[in-house]
């Protein structure tokens, strides 16, 4: 391959993410090692590495750094700097939102939780947002000319390819913002805008039980109820982005289907309908958490109640299940305070009403899957962007 200061942009440009992909994959390499790799010469390498470190994007460092002793003269290796580049995951909701800071390595360097509750408008849901991302990366140290992608997830349809939130329930003055118009500025750098549950399903791919799921669905299950599915590696979002609504699957006898914010399946199932059945009270801003707990901890009637909304439940996951075929369901959402004892409903519940039998799981991830989601999606574009050429 040419070298050189005069070898053509594109050239160099190959060369350059020839061997930011090597070093991510590879970690800390020699020179000669690099060059193995890439079946780039030694002098090409130098040059290509000495254009990088001048970037800021790697660096060299001494064998023991890495980990790797040697008798003699210590080698050096040349490293990705993990900390040349951040993303930016946020998930906004309207109860709350959670900001999380990502390295190049995918390690989460800062994060912040905020409440939204009281927020009515879109303007004040903005300016909280702008404002929380801010303190969060001044608490983490991390410069802000370092971002280099930011992911939102928002409830609703959303429209990726322009990032506007097309329809969202929850969020009545959030319908029909352009989302990523309205945040790129503050950040001089991409911004996408995805459906949360769709964000959800990638950080149970990432980094929940769904590493090795060809087909995976997440549902996100709370007051409201949405599947987010994964195929391969890639996201169904459905023709009208729309895909995975499944809160608003019909009832026999009903409104129609957007006269009210809640969907028909989420009114029988969700978490309100789990405090009305048990007529638990205690605690109206996070319905159903007193009887979900005691359930958990087997209280007869708790469980009684817990079967019972496991049994409506499966009454829109078997279909799902039937069109679909899953590899694995993850369930998520406030519902899995429960624990064990709502899987062992929902299996009961769902035996022979499939032809195959999912594997089901409850997940791990807590309130940041939706936000780790993000910031996964954010990594995945600048890993495009630094490692492959288009």
């Amino acid at each position: 391959m040419i070298a050189g200061g005069g070898q053509p942009a594109l050239l160099r440009r190959i060369n350059e993410s020839t061997v930011l992909a090597r070093l991510h994959e590879a970690g800390p390499l020699r020179l000669g090692q690099l060059s193995d790799l890439t079946a780039l010469s030694r002098q090409t390498i130098a040059q290509v590495v000495s254009s990088l470190v001048e970037a800021g994007l790697v660096e060299y460092i001494e064998a023991d750094q890495a980990g790797r002793r040697s008798p003699g003269r210590p080698a050096r290796l040349v490293r990705l700097r993990p900390e040349a580049a951040h993303v930016v995951g946020i998930d906004i909701g309207p109860h709350r939102t959670l900001v999380v800071v990502a390295d190049l390595s995918g390690r989460i360097v800062a994060e912040d939780r905020g409440d939204s509750s009281r927020l009515r408008r879109r303007e004040e849901m903005l300016a909280h947002v702008r404002t929380q991302v801010r303190d969060t990366l001044d608490r983490g140290g991390v410069p802000h000319e370092t971002v280099r992608a930011v992911v939102a997830g928002t409830p609703g349809i959303v429209e990726a390819e322009h990032g506007v939130v097309v329809k969202a329930p929850d969020m009545p003055d959030w319908t029909s913002i352009d989302l990523a118009d309205r945040l790129r500025p503050l950040f001089g750098c991409p911004v996408v805008v995805e459906n949360d549950v769709n964000l959800a399903v990638l950080a149970e791919r990432w980094h929940g039980h769904g590493r090795d799921a060809d087909i995976l669905v997440a549902l996100q299950w709370g007051s409201r109820v949405g599947a987010g599915i994964l195929v391969g590696d890639r996201l169904l979002r459905g023709a009208h982005g729309a895909a995975g609504e499944v809160g608003f699957l019909p009832e026999r006898q009903g409104p129609p289907i957007g006269t009210a914010s809640l969907g028909p399946f989420e009114r029988r199932v969700g978490t309100t309908a789990i405090a009305e059945l048990a007529r638990d009270t205690a605690s109206p801003d996070d319905p159903g958490i007193a009887t979900l707990t005691a359930a958990r901890d087997g209280d007869p009637a708790a469980l009684e109640v817990l079967d019972t909304i496991a049994a409506r439940f499966v009454q829109g996951l078997a279909p799902l299940t039937l069109i679909l075929d899953p590899d694995l369901v993850v369930i998520g959402g406030g519902v899995v305070r429960a624990g064990p004892p709502l899987l062992e409903a929902l299996e009961r519940h769902l035996a022979g009403r499939t032809l195959v039998r999912p594997a089901l799981a409850l997940s791990t991830l807590g309130d940041r899957a939706v936000a780790l989601g993000a910031a996964r999606l954010a990594l995945d574009g600048v890993e495009r962007q630094l490692f492959k050429v288009h």
